[in-house]
């Protein structure tokens, strides 16, 4: 398979690498509108989708959904890190927004393509993918500030201010257009580092469930305020970022089921092989041995707490948390009285489990993990909110 070349480098690369990383309260930051700065211009908003993504994850196809939404950004992310780029990046369960430089737009949309591809070959679903350029959105008037904020000691996050990122995949997934200007290219699909392994995961404590939140502010003029009351207001009710994560070391369990690594092996690999089957299924048996025998095993897991992301800000909230029936209910109320204010839209989706998906290099060690709602809790609280906001 050939290499997609990229394009020629141009000043704003570097812009979310140069970003000032800021730190304290999340929600004390996010009310600071000083501290956020423009995406250039000449970057561009990729989109991924699953189409009907619901229907998919009724029939059972929750695993294969997240692979394509984790396989997207993992196609770019390998593409970036090549090329020592630093780009920001959001999942949404059935799909994934990143910003790219237009450095790094073709080669992107290229390896998208492939993925485009592979995902309608091997799971008989269609991957909508999708870019906008970020001054065109501007153009009709959206807004796209970020900043860069330590979420903690080892995960760094961005946060988005503005509609743009909503608008680029509202257009998207109307048009659904094919027109991603790769035909004279050559493809290139590097999945590696990809792992989906774990199996669902309990939250730590048995009468707690899972939440799965989604909160859009009704105006783009007062995201900074609301979402800070709302950030707030969660950690008063279920406490830090650590009672209510819904991953513990203790609840973690590795499948070694072959239909499942068959799935992760069909959406990393153009043809399922026997010496692939059997070196990811070895991977998973030796991965077990790993993380509960050895010094750096052990090390791994417990920064997996840290390097999960269980919050992000796309210009809307979106969250998994645990708790107890009676802090959620606490919760939607707070929540229904800025709705009936018309402050906020939102949707949530409660469930017994919550499920991962990884992106690992064995390069310098660098691993991220994207956490979901079981039975597609981000999708399933997407649905309620889009109800609402037609």
């Amino acid at each position: 398979m050939k290499l997609v070349s990229l394009g020629m480098h141009t000043p704003t690369d570097s812009f979310y690498s140069n970003l000032p990383l800021r730190s304290g309260p999340i929600y004390d930051v996010m009310a600071r509108p000083e501290l956020y700065h423009k995406v250039p211009g000449d970057w561009y908003i990729i989109v991924t989708d699953v189409e009907n993504s619901t229907i998919a994850v009724e029939q059972g196809k929750q695993q294969m959904i997240h692979l394509a939404a984790t396989g997207s950004i993992v196609a770019c992310l390998n593409i970036a890190r090549d090329a020592g780029i630093d780009i920001p990046f959001f999942f949404g369960g059935d799909g994934a927004t990143l910003l790219v430089p237009d450095s790094l737009r073709l080669a992107c949309l290229s390896a998208l393509q492939l993925h485009q591809q592979r995902c309608s070959s091997s799971f008989g679903f269609h991957l909508r993918v999708g870019a906008r350029n970020v001054g065109d959105i501007r153009v009709q008037t959206g807004v796209l500030e970020l900043l860069k904020f330590k979420r903690n000691n080892l995960h760094t996050m961005p946060i988005v201010i503005g509609d743009a990122l909503h608008i680029a995949e509202k257009q998207i997934k109307n048009n659904d257009e094919n027109n991603l200007d790769t035909a004279a290219m050559n493809y290139n699909l590097n999945l590696e580092g990809m792992e989906c392994k774990w199996d669902k995961i309990r939250p730590p404590k048995n009468q707690n469930e899972v939440l799965s939140l989604i909160i859009y502010a009704t105006f783009v003029s007062q995201q900074f305020e609301v979402y800070a009351d709302v950030l707030q207001k969660i950690e008063e009710i279920y406490g830090d970022d650590h009672k209510r994560h819904p991953v513990t070391p203790k609840r973690l369990k590795m499948v070694h089921r072959i239909n499942r690594i068959k799935d992760e092996v069909k959406m990393k690999y153009a043809k399922v092989t026997g010496l692939e089957l059997s070196r990811s299924w070895l991977r998973s048996i030796m991965g077990r041995i790993y993380l509960k025998s050895t010094r750096k095993g052990q090390d791994y897991v417990r920064d997996m707490i840290q390097l999960t992301e269980t919050l992000l800000i796309d210009g809307a909230i979106n969250t998994v948390i645990t708790g107890t029936i009676k802090q959620r209910e606490s919760l939607i109320a707070y929540l229904d009285q800025l709705e009936s204010q018309d402050q906020i839209k939102y949707g949530f989706y409660s469930s017994k489990t919550s499920v991962l998906s990884c992106y690992v290099t064995a390069l310098d060690d660098y691993h991220i993990h994207f956490l979901d709602g079981e039975d597609g809790g981000y999708t399933q609280a997407a649905r309620v909110l889009k109800k609402k906001l037609r």
